[in-house]
């Protein structure tokens, strides 16, 4: 009971209707793939095969939006540390009862997408490898990758990201709504930079060939992270100041905390960083396609058009313009504000494919 108010209260739709799709957007959305980083459905649901009135994505939606690729996101805590919401929540969800590890955590949530892989029939196929990407866009299926927000799931010990790697994690993001024992985070209490532990976690994610994404990360773990960074990296899901960057009395979490600066965002496109764009409408500052298509056109001016994706945050918790049926439409308001096809191509699905591969 738990999990399905919070699904039907916090993933909300809040958009009004979409405009018709014109017959050749439609057309060119199904020709390109189309790849989220970040969807949160793992997080509230018990199943994804059967369509929905409530939250974002499910399986019949995902491919009546055109969705290829998408990163189902695992978190092991929030909104702090004791997990006063997500332990009750986890449990209503019949996963991790207490005093289990987070690592363990991350394997139960593994397990049930496998579950629901299993299950699909072929129309949800689990990515672990990059030649798992090859046909994403060919056959109909909708690929899943795995990622963890938050070095929560490390639990203080390096060995533990080998065993996310053979659990098929790609992308770890080293803090989530809270700080870690890895780097703090822009909404945490202390919001500081990189840790020693988090320094060597990230030298030991690139060994592992494990993403590290600075999504949720302060302004100074992403200083002081992204000089040490070798490998392909990314900030899997965010908005920007400039566009929505309001302060909260009441708490951590806002615009100004969750969101990056133009400088921020400079400094990771500049080392070859890639940038996911939101779709969450307090952090791109409106409830319409042309609001995201903004935050996207910021994205594009600061970082270039080889490094901005779509990172929604679906299922994240936060109010969206549209579920995941909407992504033509986000298609065709792209393509209507002047960014070419070839621009829109890379960023719906080329640029994150191209990182996934490396």
């Amino acid at each position: 009971m738990i999990d399905r108010l919070a699904d039907r209260a916090l993933n909300r739709t809040v958009g009004r209707a979409l405009p018709p799709v014109r017959a050749d957007v439609a057309a060119f959305h199904v020709s390109i793939p189309v790849v989220d980083l970040l969807v949160g459905t793992l997080l509230f649901r018990r199943s994804l095969d059967r369509a929905l009135r409530h939250g974002h994505v499910d399986l019949p939606r995902a491919r009546a939006g055109g969705l290829d690729l998408a990163g189902f996101t695992i978190a092991t805590r929030f909104p702090d540390e004791l997990g006063l919401l997500s332990t009750p929540h986890f449990a209503a969800l019949g996963l991790a009862p207490r005093g289990r590890r987070p690592i363990d955590l991350v394997e139960a949530f593994v397990r049930r997408l496998e579950g629901w892989a299993a299950a699909s029939g072929g129309r949800l196929v689990l990515a672990r490898t990059p030649a798992d990407l090859d046909d994403v866009g060919r056959d109909g299926a909708l690929r899943a990758f795995i990622g963890v927000q938050g070095g929560q799931a490390v639990g203080g010990d390096l060995r533990n990201v080998a065993r996310l790697r053979a659990l098929g994690v790609r992308m770890l993001g080293l803090a989530h709504v809270m700080d870690s024992d890895l780097a703090g985070s822009g909404s945490g209490s202390g919001a500081g930079g990189l840790t020693g532990f988090g320094r060597e976690a990230i030298a030991e994610c690139e060994a592992q060939g494990i993403l590290v994404d600075l999504a949720h990360a302060s302004p100074a773990t992403i200083r002081e992270a992204v000089p040490l960074l070798r490998r392909p990296f990314l900030i899997s899901h965010t908005g920007f100041t400039a566009v929505s960057g309001g302060a909260s009395r009441w708490r951590r979490y806002s615009p100004a905390t969750r969101n990056i600066a133009d400088d921020e965002a400079r400094l990771v496109a500049a080392a070859g960083g890639l940038i996911g764009v939101t779709l969450a409408t307090p952090l791109i500052g409106g409830a319409t396609a042309d609001a995201a298509v903004r935050s996207f056109e910021h994205a594009l001016e600061l970082a270039g058009p080889d490094q901005v994706a779509l990172g929604s945050d679906f299922d994240g918790a936060l109010p969206m313009p549209f579920d995941v049926r909407g992504l033509p439409s986000l298609t065709q308001a792209l393509l209507d504000a002047g960014l070419g096809r070839e621009v829109v191509v890379a960023v719906m699905g080329g640029n994150a494919l191209r990182v996934l591969r490396a």
